[in-house]
């Protein structure tokens, strides 16, 4: 008798919600099924589905794949939509408008591009999209310059206006002492000469030294004339000889081949 109770309230609960209630049932042939139960004040309500099928958004965000930039370099730019179950979506680039009051920087389709750096600075980008607005920053750094690389490095001044070699990483170009590579210890493999020490000085010329020539000295206005302190020789490198390293000694008058 107490089962036949129960199962007319239960029959009495369900009857008075299909007259006092109201259930909204939504779907999509191949989606995920959600509906969205009230009762008849209104106050109560039950989601059913996919959640993600109610967010909405609550705005964007920017983003730069490169934080920094020196002159000539690009960064891509994207955006995110901000929904409020804290999920995000990426936007296409045709639905974003970036836009900037800097010089330093011009925007196309999706890229900034640094078109002059002098200084460091922090350039603000805007954006708008679906409504919303926001901005990134950027930071600009002009990085060294040769002179500033190779005083950094610990090579002597004589080297300063060395540029970099494009696309030989460590690789300079001196123009009067020739091709190197900077290991950045004040040793350099010399391209004619091979490893040379050569420690830090203010002086215009400079001293390197060589494991079988010892401590030589030679500068912008003397090169490829060489002064070699363990015997006082001055000593003249024939370019011209290369792959062969010969010199002419001017003390004895006689021609040394250096065989490493």
């Amino acid at each position: 008798m107490k089962s036949f109770h129960f199962f007319l309230v239960l029959c009495y609960v369900f009857i008075f919600s299909l007259l006092n209630g109201s259930i909204e049932n939504e779907g999509v042939i191949g989606g995920p099924f959600h509906g969205i139960g009230r009762d008849s004040t209104g106050h109560i309500v039950n989601q059913v589905g996919a959640f993600a099928d109610f967010a909405v958004p609550s705005g964007i965000i920017g983003e730069s794949d490169r934080r920094t930039l020196s002159a000539d370099e690009n960064s891509s730019l994207s955006a995110y939509l901000r929904l409020d179950d804290g999920t995000l979506t990426l936007l296409r680039a045709d639905e974003l408008e970036w836009s900037t009051g800097s010089t330093a920087i011009s925007l196309e389709e999706g890229i900034a591009h640094a078109t002059q750096v002098t200084k460091k600075a922090r350039v603000s980008i805007n954006l708008s999209a679906k409504g919303y607005t926001t901005r990134i920053f950027i930071r600009l750094d002009p990085g060294e310059t040769a002179p500033e690389a190779i005083q950094n490095s610990g090579l002597t001044r004589a080297l300063a206006q060395s540029t970099p070699m494009e696309g030989a990483e460590g690789w300079f170009s001196s123009p009067w002492f020739g091709n190197f590579y900077n290991s950045g210890n004040s040793w350099i493999m010399h391209q004619n000469h091979g490893w040379l020490y050569i420690p830090a000085m203010e002086n215009t010329n400079l001293w390197y030294w060589h494991p079988r020539q010892e401590w030589v000295w030679t500068g912008p206005q003397i090169y490829p004339h060489l002064y070699r302190n363990k015997d006082g020789a001055w000593l003249y490198f024939f370019k011209e000889a290369l792959p062969r390293k010969v010199f002419f000694n001017q003390q004895t008058n006689h021609i040394e081949n250096l065989v490493e």
